[in-house]
């Protein structure tokens, strides 16, 4: 009895110690120092063909002709950095289809 406590109490503590599965998992390593990516908060096509897109409070222009990943759960995501004094860009950026 004592030791199906025992491994019943270590099986508990191997399955709270497991990391969850977060959305960076998916996100190439190219695109991801394990902070620039984001689900989008705000998604909206321009006239011109690009778009703006806001994640993490940051807002960028995604230029028509940008190069976009498919997006593994259909949403959109990006993946933006500071790059110097240039400001916020685009380094990656992820849809689904329809978006």
């Amino acid at each position: 009895m004592h030791r199906r406590i025992v491994l019943s109490a270590v099986a508990a503590s191997l399955v709270l110690a497991s990391p969850s599965v977060h959305a960076h998992e998916w996100y190439p390593i190219e695109c991801c120092s394990g902070r620039d990516c984001a689900a989008a908060e705000l998604v909206v096509r321009r006239d011109d063909g690009s778009y703006l897109v806001t994640a993490d409070g940051v807002s960028v222009v995604i230029p028509e002709g940008f190069h976009w990943r498919s997006s593994p759960d259909g949403q959109v995501h990006v993946c933006i950095r500071q790059v110097g004094g240039v400001g916020p860009t685009v380094v990656c950026a992820f849809r689904g289809p329809g978006a």
